[in-house]
């Protein structure tokens, strides 16, 4: 059972990696002859979290082309975002030293030596939750502070409480959708509401106390809504921005320790959901086909192994996630690409984690 909603937001860091801007092709590495992922015309990148060997190490983050070669490290993170364009990573670097609290929002220029500058600092626990489409803004928890945080300018604090996820409109780069609950417990009423960065006050779009975690696609808004107050478990449901049109997607049985469904990444023509199905220290992660009628669902983690869906290629054939088949830390972790339709996985980067891209 979930603690607060608090904890259960902190646990979602993956939720924060943005949809892909292009395809990933195979083709043969000619030093060995396996098949590997190779970037479709253009230089895209990923980035990951990865801790050096070694007492008392921090996590890093690291850029590497999409294909997962040429890695090289930035600097220190807890967790990472590429940009849509792939020109700048966000990172959350924790603060260094004896202090048990405290965070600062670092934004990465990917130029041929990039470079570093802190755009925010916190004495309490950032959390990176979106990029918008033109890479002017970065959402950003706060402490209990949904914060958007301009490149250049002054940030704009949205909304105060317990924040349960945000999504930029993806044609609208200034407009923006949240849930935030009305209290730290499992039970408390939360709703989507949207606004806009240019000015004016947050409107709600669900008024049933049930909605959070919201995606907001070219064909709308997905998000999870739980079943009732007393459930912890969800399905995923679609909205319009306006509010209207409300109806259930998905149909999963769900037993324990997972609650529900999560919208994580959605595909350019918004036919490709990527999801995770998340429970008490599981996650697995999930294609939904929103083209399929009804929609289909289906799991794409192997036996015993822990998946986490971090995106998906724009035109909704790969998926980037990370596989854990272990003590949940990078050292049994990696990152790796998975076809939509299905099949094995090309490992992208050994003992990394909660990576983005720019595909």
């Amino acid at each position: 059972m979930r603690a607060t909603r608090a904890s259960a937001v902190r646990g979602r860091l993956w939720l924060a990696a943005a949809a892909c801007l292009a395809p990933l092709a195979l083709a043969p590495d000619p030093a060995s002859g396996r098949m590997v992922a190779r970037a479709a015309g253009g230089a895209a990148h990923m980035t990951y979290i990865a801790t050096p060997a070694g007492a008392n190490a921090s996590p890093e983050v690291w850029l590497a082309d999409a294909d997962g070669g040429d890695a090289r490290e930035l600097g220190r993170a807890s967790t990472a975002v590429l940009s849509p364009d792939g020109a700048f990573v966000a990172a959350v670097r924790p603060a260094a030293g004896s202090a048990t609290h405290g965070s600062s929002l670092v934004l990465y220029t990917l130029t041929r030596k990039p470079t570093a500058r802190v755009l925010r600092t916190s004495t309490a626990q950032l959390t990176i939750l979106a990029w918008s489409p033109d890479d002017r803004w970065i959402a950003v928890v706060d402490g209990d502070s949904l914060v958007a945080v301009p490149l250049s300018g002054t940030p704009r604090t949205i909304a105060t409480g317990t924040i349960n996820g945000a999504s930029f409109a993806p044609s609208q780069p200034d407009r923006l959708v949240f849930a935030k609950a009305q209290s730290l417990l499992v039970s408390a009423a939360v709703d989507l509401y949207t606004v806009s960065l240019r000015g004016g006050s947050a409107a709600a779009i669900t008024h049933d106390g049930l909605s959070e975690y919201p995606l907001w696609g070219p064909r709308g808004i997905v998000f999870s809504r739980e079943l009732s107050h007393s459930s912890p478990t969800y399905q995923l449901w679609s909205i319009g921005s306006n509010g209207s049109g409300a109806k259930q997607l998905t149909n999963v049985t769900l037993s324990a320790p997972f609650y529900g469904l999560e919208p994580v990444a959605i595909s350019a023509n918004g036919k490709h959901l990527l999801a995770n199905l998340v429970g008490d220290n599981q996650t697995e992660a999930w294609t939904v086909d929103l083209s399929a009628k009804p929609v289909a669902a289906r799991d794409l983690g192997g036996t015993g192994l822990t998946t986490i869906g971090n995106a998906i290629s724009r035109d909704g054939s790969s998926i980037l996630l990370t596989e854990d088949s272990g003590s949940s830390n990078t050292t049994s972790q990696s990152v790796a690409m998975v076809p939509w339709s299905g099949g094995s996985a090309t490992t992208l980067a050994a003992h990394g984690a909660f990576a983005s891209w720019n595909r």
